[in-house]
């Protein structure tokens, strides 16, 4: 019997794999192990805080589903976030900035 997959899990596996995939770039751009991780910490805490929201929004009511942001939406708003909250090397600054901007321009 097929089981949907909670909006969580969905949310978690988007945020591991898109962190994982950031995080492969960046070490590609030259950019240090511990900046990588200052990065995929910030918006793993203000995801995961914001995913709690969410899930606490969707309970309420199924239809908000609709109204949030999608996984992918969600990590590349921390992205743009980080950018302007952590002090970022040029490669780190210029990668996140191109994340930004690919999503604009896909929307």
């Amino acid at each position: 019997m097929y089981m949907p997959r909670s909006t969580k899990d969905i949310y978690m596996d988007s945020l591991s794999i898109n962190s994982e995939s950031l995080g492969r770039q960046l070490v590609d751009q030259n950019v240090s192990l511990r900046e990588v991780k200052g990065i995929t910490d910030f918006v793993g805490k203000n995801y995961r805080e914001n995913l709690d929201t969410i899930i606490r929004e969707c309970k309420k009511d199924m239809m908000a589903l609709e109204r949030v942001p999608s996984p992918l939406k969600l990590f590349v708003d921390y992205l743009a976030r980080a950018k302007e909250s952590i002090n970022l090397s040029q490669p780190a600054r210029a990668l996140l900035q191109r994340y930004a901007s690919a999503w604009e321009e896909w929307m």
